[in-house]
Parts: C-alpha cells; structure tokens; sequence
C-alpha cells in the first residue's frame, strides 16, 4: 500500500487529538516531510506565516509523533526525551525503526494482525 503525501497530511490534522493506536512509518515521514515543506514556503511569504502554522501544527505532529512510537512498541513518554540534550537523537533513531507486528497498541497497520 502506496502512502500519499496528502493522505498521510490529512490523516495527521484529522486525529489531531488521537493518542492512541499507531501510525506507519511512511505516514508519518510523508506528513512531517509536507509539514516542512509547507513551513518553508509560508517563511518565505511571511516570516510570521512559519510561526502561526508551526504553532497550529504543533499538537498534531506530537499525537502523530506517539502513534508512530505505539508502532514500535514503545510508549509516547518516549518523545519527552527529545528535550534533553542529544536526546532529540535517541528519539529519531526510534522514529525510523520499523514497525513490529501486532502489540498492546494493536494490529500493525502495515503488516495486519500478525503476533509478536
């Protein structure tokens, strides 16, 4: 299954306060990649526009950020790591993990319900 880069967008902002569950991999990268994206264009508009829409995209980028930790087994208190120093590192490296199949956040959303 083929993620679109706007299907990936729109999925962030529509479980804006979702939490639970998991995200793949590929969702999430093509979601923060158009979030960039859109954030550079906006800078180069209007330095204010980047802050207005970084500010906007802030609570779903975290709730997108810990469905993507669920997707690798681990907590979302994992990405209060980032705020210590080279933190930020052990975080990412645990963003590109792959998915693992089926755990307490439930089925793999890339492999299905496979187990453990």
């Amino acid at each position: 299954m083929e993620t679109n880069l706007l299907r990936a967008f729109g999925e962030m902002w529509a479980r804006t306060l979702d939490f639970s569950g998991r995200t793949r991999r590929a969702s999430y990268w093509g979601a923060m990649l158009l979030c960039l994206v859109i954030s550079f264009i906006l800078g180069m508009v209007w330095a204010y526009a980047d802050l207005i829409f970084s500010l906007f995209a802030c609570v779903p980028t975290v709730a997108m950020s810990v469905r993507r930790l669920h997707d690798t087994g681990r907590r979302g208190f994992w990405l209060l790591l980032a705020l210590v120093p080279l933190g930020g590192i052990v975080v990412l490296v645990m963003l590109l993990m792959d998915s693992e199949g089926a755990n307490r956040y439930g089925p793999s959303p890339k492999y299905g319900n496979v187990p453990f």
